[in-house]
C-alpha cells in the first residue's frame, strides 16, 4: 500500500502547535493526548528500533507507534486485522444494512455519560433485532449481528447510531433448517422502530432512576425528575430513525 501524499500526522505537526494556541481551552484530558500521540507517532520523539537483515546485514531504524486508538496510521493495521476476523464469521448469503439512530436531544446525556450511553445503544439495538426475529409473525428464527457504533456524522458533529449488518434470515428454533425473511428488508421497519424506542428509553429509564445517569453542564437540567420524564414522554410521541438498506450482494 503506498503512503499518502499527506497524512493526519503532517497537518498536526505543521499547524498542531497554532491550532492549540488558539483551542487548547476546549480540550479534555483524553483529546489532548491523543492529539499528541498522532503528532509523534513513528517519529523521533517516541524512540525507535534498529531493524537488521540476518542474510545481508543490511540495517535500518523504525520509529515507534504511538498504538493510540484515535490515530489513524495505527488504527489501520487493526481495522484490517479486525475485518480480517470477521471474514471467517461470514455466512454465505446475503446480508442486510440496518442502522438505528437516537434523537438530538439526548447528545447532551450522550456527551456526559458516553459508556453508559453507548452500552444501552447496543444493547437496545441489539435485543430488537433478536426480539423482533424470533417472533413467529415476522421471521420466527435465531439470527445473528454484526454491530458498529459511531459517534459522529459526515459533517463531525455528535450524531451517536449503530450500524447493523445481518444475515439475510437464521436458524430455526430447532437450528434444522435456515428461515429467509418474508420482507423486502429483512424485518418490518415501523416495527423495528417502536420496539427500539421502547427499549432505549426504558433503559435510560432505569439509569435515571438508579442514580447512574450523570445530569451536568448541558445535560443539568435532567437531574430534575421531571424535567427528565417530560424529555421521555417527547420521546415516546415521536418516530425514531431505524433506517434498512436492500440487501447487499453478498457477504463479501
Amino acid at each position: 500500500m503506498t503512503r499518502p501524499t499527506l497524512e493526519v500526522a503532517d497537518i498536526l505537526r505543521v499547524q498542531g502547535e497554532r491550532f492549540l494556541d488558539r483551542y487548547r481551552s476546549s480540550f479534555d484530558f483524553q483529546q489532548l493526548k491523543a492529539f499528541r500521540a498522532i503528532q509523534r507517532c513513528r517519529t523521533a520523539a517516541l524512540g525507535g528500533h534498529r531493524d537488521a537483515c540476518p542474510s545481508c546485514g543490511y540495517q535500518t531504524i523504525s520509529y515507534n507507534s504511538c498504538r493510540n486508538r484515535h490515530c489513524p496510521k495505527c488504527q489501520a493495521q487493526a481495522r484490517e486485522r479486525w475485518i480480517t476476523a470477521r471474514q471467517r464469521e461470514l455466512l454465505d448469503t446475503s446480508y442486510f444494512h440496518v442502522v438505528f439512530t437516537v434523537p438530538h436531544e439526548l447528545n447532551v446525556l450522550a456527551l456526559e455519560n458516553p459508556r453508559l450511553f453507548y452500552d444501552l445503544l447496543f444493547t437496545a439495538s441489539a435485543q430488537t433485532l433478536l426480539a423482533i426475529a424470533s417472533d413467529a409473525k415476522h421471521l420466527g428464527a435465531q439470527i445473528g449481528v454484526v454491530a458498529i457504533l459511531h459517534t459522529w456524522g459526515q459533517n463531525l458533529l455528535l450524531h451517536p447510531h449503530i450500524h447493523c449488518v445481518i444475515p439475510a434470515g437464521g436458524l430455526s428454533p430447532d437450528h434444522r433448517r435456515w428461515v429467509r425473511p418474508h420482507y423486502l428488508f429483512f424485518l418490518p421497519v415501523r416495527v423495528r422502530s417502536r420496539v427500539f424506542r421502547g427499549k432505549f428509553l426504558a433503559g435510560l429509564k432505569r439509569l435515571h432512576r438508579s442514580k447512574k445517569l450523570q445530569c451536568a453542564g448541558p445535560a443539568a437540567t435532567f437531574a430534575d425528575p421531571r424535567q427528565f420524564s417530560k424529555l421521555l414522554r417527547r420521546l415516546h410521541h415521536h418516530d425514531w430513525v431505524v433506517y434498512a438498506k436492500p440487501a447487499f450482494g453478498g457477504p463479501m
